[in-house]
């Protein structure tokens, strides 16, 4: 039974399940393909080509929908790709290329800035990562008196602009009394402080850059309340609720849309994934799978540090809605892929919802019935979970 002080949030049970029937013809079954010979070519190949031969996007939503309840089994894609090796590259695009070291950069110092009316770039030179890194920062508006600050952590391509401003932050926090510091360049890195350097990304320091360094460099300039809220979307959304568990003098308030909060199990294997999708080496972060190191960074282990925070979790449960193909290009990989990880968080956000529970820690957790693992479905999200943890950081 859910704690009288906790708000739970099943949205729209049986609205799902007439989303899913509504694709069934609102959506058009790929034409079945010829398969090569088994053992001729990759998992991934196989699987893009061999998609629409036995399986339609309206049938894949429909399972998807009757494997999630909670307490199923649930995650069983992202589970069945980790068991039959399916390459991390399934999930994710190209590596970055890898970051060179400068050792002539000493100290972490702010070089220079781009500024847009209250949009700005900062380029930071940080003499942890022996590079300089981008932040966007974006003010609040004039006249509103000191105002918190809020960190908005990317998913795993971690881009210039962020997702964030990509998909509507300025038009979302117009008029909000808050600063939004949004680092960039953390791709793959779970914005964690990684035990060595790695050949792909570099030498990574993110823990440390956002938790120590940004605040001395950033909140000065702002006029702040002396406030914080952290969060973030799938990579970003576990690691903004393990920072928070990390440091929790820190912040006041935390979100996480479609994220992962443990680093077992199942979220080992999105770890791993997240991770070797960008080519990086996974021991390279916390060193093997299953030590202290992994545990201090799991925030359902650590989840009693979020006492008295706001909080805000949210996911989908990987069934598409009408539109969702055509967002795809009709790319059944893509699509599978897309459903497959939304799934997979869905699960963990159902953990975290359980774990919180237990605890009696009061948390906003909202499981909406449809969403796949993109920023169509987090971006409504966002001004969502400022809302529910904005009384914290006033």
């Amino acid at each position: 039974m859910s704690s009288p002080t906790r708000t739970r949030r099943v949205l729209g049970a049986i609205g799902a399940a007439a989303t899913a029937a509504a694709l069934t013809v609102s959506l058009t079954p790929a034409t079945a393909q010829a398969q090569p010979a088994p053992g001729s070519i990759s998992p991934e190949q196989l699987a893009n080509d061999g998609l629409g031969a036995v399986l339609s996007p309206e049938s894949l939503s429909q399972l998807l929908y009757f494997g999630n309840f909670p307490g199923s089994s649930g995650s069983s894609m992202m589970g069945l790709a980790n068991a039959f090796g399916f390459s991390p590259n399934l999930f994710a695009g190209d590596p970055p290329p890898a970051p060179r070291p400068n050792p002539d950069i000493t100290e972490t110092t702010v070089i220079g800035k781009e500024v847009d009316g209250r949009y700005e770039r900062w380029l930071i030179d940080s003499h942890r990562m022996q590079r300089g890194i981008t932040v966007e920062v974006y003010r609040a508006p004039e006249g509103g008196g000191p105002a918190p600050s809020l960190y908005l952590l990317d998913g795993v391509g971690s881009e210039l602009p962020s997702g964030f401003m990509q998909w509507g932050a300025a038009e979302q926090f117009a008029d909000q009394n808050v600063n939004l510091i949004i680092p960039t360049g953390g791709q793959g890195s779970m914005w964690a402080d990684w035990n060595e350097p790695d050949p792909v990304l570099g030498i990574s320091k993110w823990e440390a850059f956002i938790t120590e360094d940004l605040p001395a460099l950033v909140e000065p300039e702002l006029g702040t309340n002396g406030k914080r809220g952290i969060g973030g979307i799938s990579m970003g959304a576990g690691a903004a609720v393990t920072m928070a568990t990390r440091n929790p003098d820190l912040y006041q308030g935390v979100f996480g849309v479609s994220g992962c909060y443990s680093t077992d199990a199942l979220g080992q294997i999105l770890t791993r994934f997240t991770v070797e999708s960008r080519g990086a080496t996974l021991t390279n972060m916390w060193g093997e799978p299953g030590t202290e190191q992994w545990a201090a960074h799991d925030a359902l282990m650590n989840a009693e540090q979020l006492r008295g925070m706001g909080i805000y979790l949210s996911s989908g449960t990987g069934v598409a809605t009408p539109g969702d193909w055509d967002d795809y290009n009709h790319d059944a990989l893509d699509f599978v892929a897309g459903m497959a990880l939304e799934q997979a968080t869905d699960r963990c956000t159902w953990d975290a919802d359980r774990r919180l529970d237990e605890l009696g820690i009061d948390a906003e957790v909202v499981h909406h019935p449809v969403g796949l693992h993109n920023w169509s479905y987090y971006s409504p999200e966002i001004p969502r979970a400022w809302t529910s943890i904005r009384g914290a950081l006033q």
